[in-house]
């Protein structure tokens, strides 16, 4: 397995979202992952370890505010430890955290806080894309118990609107979308490319032979036309796109201008509702060290 890119870009992508009001923007816009996924990777830690009353430790590594992801894991554990290597991340997640077995710490996801063999279960929302894939599997590899699991999920650009407009929608929405993960958008990295292709290219694949991915999940969003657009924008290719210069913004006030036609409505507060397609990968650290499970054993 190789690394997909190179540390400079690395520290680049760990600079796209350490800003304060960011952070915050981040929190309200960003989409929330339904109970339905967590459900599905508890179930798969389940099978593999049993199901006493708490496990002991999950790690949620990316975990941004916390707000996504690490706080459907409080449940579960006795300890959920949230990092991020986004300083601004993390003091949103402080400050949002209301859970006493939940805690969060600014580090790496290739040089995880945690001792060897006590994680049940490392998870990944929305950010596997990010990481020097060879050494955060290492990592994994190093922290998990016997059976432990790697859960890592994101979803696509692929956006279902339910809405009596949806054709209309779709086709504003299509061309949106089309330049901006295009070769004129410099910000459509190699690591982006990675989340459009639903994590299907071979450096992305959890290194244990017991291991899958699950497809055709849907997470329904009930917004307005406002939240969708500032979602939207919330993505680092679109929002570092239309931000590099005033004629990349004034298209993006066109866009927002014609999305909002198609809708059949002036205002933005318009309820809107859509599907936005997920994925999930996930994979079982052997119980029983062997050489053929796993090229880390």
């Amino acid at each position: 397995m190789s690394s997909v890119d190179n540390s400079q870009e690395l520290i680049a992508a760990s600079k796209r979202y350490e800003d304060v009001t960011l952070s915050a923007e981040y929190v309200k816009s960003r989409i929330r992952y339904p109970a339905s996924v967590f459900e599905t990777v508890m179930a798969y830690v389940e099978e593999s370890l049993g199901q006493p009353p708490r496990y002991p430790l999950a790690v949620d590594v990316g975990c941004g505010p916390g707000l996504m992801s690490t706080v459907f894991l409080a449940p579960y554990f006795d300890k959920v430890l949230g990092v991020d290597i986004s300083e601004s991340q993390i003091e949103q997640a402080t400050l949002n955290n209301k859970h006493k077995n939940v805690e969060y710490s600014i580090s790496p996801a290739e040089s995880l806080p945690v001792e060897d063999n006590s994680a049940t279960l490392i998870q990944v929302a929305t950010a596997l894309h990010w990481f020097d894939l060879e050494k955060f599997y290492k990592e994994c590899d190093r922290v998990l118990v016997p059976g432990g699991v790697i859960a890592a999920f994101s979803y696509t650009l692929n956006i279902h609107f339910d809405h009596p407009m949806a054709a209309e929608i779709a086709e504003v929405f299509l061309e949106m979308k089309t330049k901006l993960t295009s070769a004129d958008n410099p910000y459509c990295e190699k690591r982006e490319k990675l989340t459009l292709q639903k994590y299907t290219d071979e450096s992305v694949q959890i290194p244990y032979r017991d291991s899958k991915r699950i497809d055709n999940e849907y997470i329904k969003v009930s917004t307005t036309v406002a939240g969708f657009l500032k979602f939207y924008r919330s993505v680092s290719l679109v929002r570092l796109y239309i931000n590099s210069c005033p004629e990349n913004m004034e298209w993006w006030n066109t866009c927002c201008q014609r999305f909002m036609e198609a809708c059949g409505t002036a205002d933005l507060e318009t309820p809107l509702t859509y599907r936005i397609e997920a994925f999930l990968l996930l994979g079982r650290k052997p119980k029983i060290p062997a050489s053929d499970d796993c090229e880390y054993n």
